[in-house]
């Protein structure tokens, strides 16, 4: 249980290099919505990207640790970032919607990769009585960057140029920390493979809990924006309200995580699942003339909430495995997350037209409660 002998330092040049990434993904994620809705396209067609992404992500979870074996965290992380660096400029060509799907798929297969880089390597430097605060920080520093690339996105033209430079450049940035400042990399090289029910015997309210995150907190990345738009929102109010959902991770994602370090982590989803159901039942009976500040407050604590089954279930899941399986259990947990990240948007966005947005409420109440019954 206890984590390798190396500089407190090894695990910043990771971390540095995702929250930089993460600020070309806030930018880029929140104005794509709205760039597919100002080139004429519906919600099904966000569906569609939203899901094609989340499939390459799929891919990646299993394809990118094989390249991370054959050539190094720090290479593979390198060939990676740059590739989605380069596929999201080529968005500037205003492609064909099946040409935007299978760009958007290979982004997907990038960004995989990096996230197992980032979380095995952190795994693999840590023990278990620090874990939950180590996954739990990893997480608010990227909803930080997250939400900081979100602000960004306040007056840029979502189906202009600007959009697409500044995420790439953030994502060419990324590279920086990771290869030119050099503190040492763990042996990470071991078996890999797609373990799936492995996965759920050593920790199956862990898996469920990355599943659940996957299904809701990334669907409602791709559903934010519409939401926003059926309220008749202004950009400016969309993007603070998405960048809400990031930022008030702030106040929850830690604190949680030293609870969790403490508490029974299982104990913990249970509350918090239930939490989130009388969250998302309020946002039933909010619309165009509730207060601003309130709107604000509410999307803060279902970032919060939402976001925190993701690291608690990590954490839980490799309390209970052997350090050999680190990488392996990280793959598979991402699978996981990205098998519901990519369910997720397909079913919600196909029942925005004739249900409205408010569905994807109804969508998140449901599921919480099915998960605080299985707890």
């Amino acid at each position: 249980s206890e984590a390798p002998s190396m500089s407190r330092f090894s695990i910043a040049s990771p971390l540095a290099g995702g929250a930089l990434h993460a600020v070309g993904s806030g930018l880029f994620h929140t104005l794509l919505p709205l760039r597919l809705v100002a080139e004429g396209y519906g919600p099904n067609a966000v569906g569609l990207v939203v899901g094609a992404e989340g499939l390459g992500f799929l891919a990646g979870c299993i394809g990118s640790v094989r390249l991370i074996r054959s050539v190094g965290e720090v290479r593979a992380y390198a060939a990676l970032s740059a590739t989605s660096a380069v596929l999201i400029l080529s968005l500037g060509t205003q492609p064909h919607l099946a040409v935007f799907m299978l760009i958007q798929a290979v982004v997907g297969f990038a960004n995989a990769g990096q996230a197992v880089v980032i979380e095995s390597w952190m795994n693999a430097m840590v023990s278990n009585a620090s874990r939950g605060r180590i996954l739990t920080l990893y997480v608010l520093l990227l909803g930080l960057f997250y939400g900081l690339g979100q602000l960004l996105a306040t007056d840029i033209d979502p189906a202009g140029h600007p959009m697409l430079m500044i995420s790439a450049a953030f994502y060419v940035l990324a590279l920086v920390p990771v290869t030119a400042i050099w503190v040492g990399e763990p042996a990470l090289h071991v078996p890999i493979g797609i373990k799936l029910f492995r996965t759920f015997r050593i920790s199956p309210i862990g898996a469920l809990a990355c599943l659940m995150t996957g299904l809701i907190s990334s669907t409602f990345a791709s559903i934010g924006p519409l939401y926003g738009l059926e309220l008749k929102f202004s950009q400016q109010t969309i993007v603070l309200l998405m960048a809400a959902t990031q930022l008030g991770a702030l106040f929850l994602q830690f604190p949680l995580g030293y609870l969790s370090d403490r508490l029974d982590r299982r104990a913990m989803m249970l509350w918090l699942s239930v939490a989130l159901a009388i969250l998302c039942t309020a946002f039933l009976f909010v619309g165009p003339t509730t207060p601003f500040w309130l709107f604000l407050l509410m999307f803060s604590i279902f970032g919060g909430i939402s976001e925190i089954f993701y690291p608690l279930g990590v954490a839980h899941a490799n309390d209970r495995a052997d350090p050999s399986e680190f990488v392996t259990l990280s793959s598979n947990l991402l699978l996981i997350w990205a098998l519901g990240g990519t369910i997720g948007p397909a079913i919600v966005t196909a029942g925005v037209t004739p249900f409205g947005a408010n569905i994807f409420f109804w969508y998140a109440i449901g599921l919480s409660v099915l998960f605080a019954a299985y707890a």
